[in-house]
């Protein structure tokens, strides 16, 4: 229903084809800014995706690292305690 002049009048038919067209563009406009935003929020958890497999990569590069850092001061242990014996003998 409108009012007209303070007097309320039953909507036509063209009142109600404004009123769809109205809405629909709203719609159309809420739609493409709901994909702007979704395209934004993916490419932001791709960014962020591809930060944590890096850092994923690096700590499977540090463990293997450490890993053989340590086999290397074992080894430098057993000679140390090797040479030492060995001067004690001398």
């Amino acid at each position: 229903m409108r009012q007209k002049n303070n007097v309320l009048e039953p909507a036509t038919k063209n009142d109600l084809n404004l009123l769809e067209n109205s809405l629909k563009g709203e719609i159309n406009i809420t739609r493409r800014e709901h994909k702007q935003y979704k395209d934004e929020v993916m490419t932001k958890l791709d960014d962020i995706s591809g930060q944590l497999e890096n850092l994923q990569e690096d700590k499977v590069l540090s463990i293997h690292q450490t890993e053989e850092l340590r086999e290397q001061v074992n080894g430098h242990e057993k000679r140390i305690k090797h040479l030492e014996k060995t001067q004690q003998t001398v």
